[in-house]
């Protein structure tokens, strides 16, 4: 009986490192959005366009807003919940503009 036991444990063990071995090397990617300016408050979905890269919009003007964001999720559960100074001071943002 404590062989099966130990069989069994062993197949749990190797089980359970496997399942973790694939969720850690899984890749997220990465969206890039603009926030359009003057379009609204930035909590809106409506705001942001897609972006190529961080770097494909000029960001400049006063007061300031984001400009570039970096998100592996979906743009609407970003903003959930979040005001303008959540963004701006959120790890996601690349960068932010004076509007």
């Amino acid at each position: 009986m404590s062989k099966k036991f130990n069989l069994g444990l062993a197949a749990l063990v190797l089980g359970f490192g496997l399942i973790t071995s694939q969720s850690a090397f899984t890749n997220k990617k990465t969206t890039y959005y603009h926030y359009k300016t003057g379009n609204g408050p930035v909590y809106e979905t409506s705001s942001w366009e897609p972006a190529e890269s961080p770097s494909s919009f000029e960001c400049s003007g006063n007061p300031e807003v984001p400009c570039t964001i970096a998100i592996e999720t979906s743009l609407s559960t970003y903003l959930s919940g979040k005001d303008n100074q959540a963004v701006l001071n959120s790890k996601e943002l690349i960068s932010a503009r004076e509007q």
